[in-house]
């Protein structure tokens, strides 16, 4: 499933995001990156309908965004924040089953088929033995994959997310890279992330987008822009990009 932006305006009072094309195919990783306030995150909650742009408008498969009511909206598109505090009080299983609410009239309980999806997606991602512990129990690694895991039961196309990687270890960054290559590889799933280490991109990446001061810099194929120049003008510091076993590696 395919997102497409044409002339996006998003403002702030002292913001404001400016993206006159840009496409994002399916089957793929799209990584987004930039300094601190760039737009990467705003970015983000506009291609998932969170806010309004002021101007310009977001297609997925050929279907304006905003023209979507918000059950058919969860249905093709869900987003992963890097937290969710306020909900980290239930149940691991009954967290995950949230992400059927889509597909639920306002007064109805969930149905069997909702139940069959979350223990589906509980089985698919190896969570049985967290599925009755409560969230606030859980590290921070175990907590983001469990955001995904609520992004699947949601049963979308495409998944949005906000820095999945920040502030985890090296095992648990490295399972949320694997994931989400699997997602787009195995599951065919359309994934837009931003990303704050910019030494995970070659690995994770197919598209990248780079972002600064709210505009688009660059936006092409990782192997194509995953360049020194590009990435020392982006950060407005002087980088290297060097090549080990076939794989691109910054040097700072």
């Amino acid at each position: 499933m395919q997102i497409r932006v044409e002339r996006l305006r998003v403002r702030y009072e002292n913001f404001e995001l400016r993206v006159d094309n840009l496409h994002f195919s399916a089957n793929r990783v799209s990584a987004l990156v930039g300094p601190n306030g760039a737009g990467k995150s705003t970015l983000l909650k506009a291609l998932s309908g969170v806010i309004k742009p002021v101007a310009g408008s977001i297609f997925v498969d050929g279907r304006e965004l905003s023209r979507l009511r918000g059950s058919e909206r969860a249905r093709l598109v869900s987003y992963v924040p890097q937290e969710h505090s306020t909900a980290l009080n239930f149940r691991v299983f009954d967290f995950i089953l949230m992400g059927r609410s889509g597909y639920l009239n306002i007064f109805s309980p969930p149905a069997r088929a909702d139940y069959e999806k979350t223990e589906e997606v509980i089985s698919y991602l190896g969570l049985e033995a967290l599925a009755a512990r409560k969230c606030q129990e859980l590290s921070s690694g175990e907590r983001r994959i469990v955001l995904i895991a609520r992004a699947l039961a949601q049963d979308s196309k495409i998944i949005l997310l906000d820095e999945p990687t920040t502030f985890l270890d090296l095992k648990h960054e490295m399972e949320i890279i694997n994931l989400l290559r699997k997602l787009a590889e195995d599951r065919g799933k359309t994934i837009i992330t931003s990303v704050h280490s910019i030494d995970l991109i070659p690995r994770l990446a197919d598209f990248l987008v780079m972002i600064k001061n709210g505009q688009i810099l660059s936006a092409g194929p990782t192997t194509e822009i995953f360049r020194a120049e590009l990435l020392g003008t982006l950060f407005d510091y002087p980088l290297r990009v060097v090549e080990a076993d076939g794989r691109q590696l910054i040097l700072r």
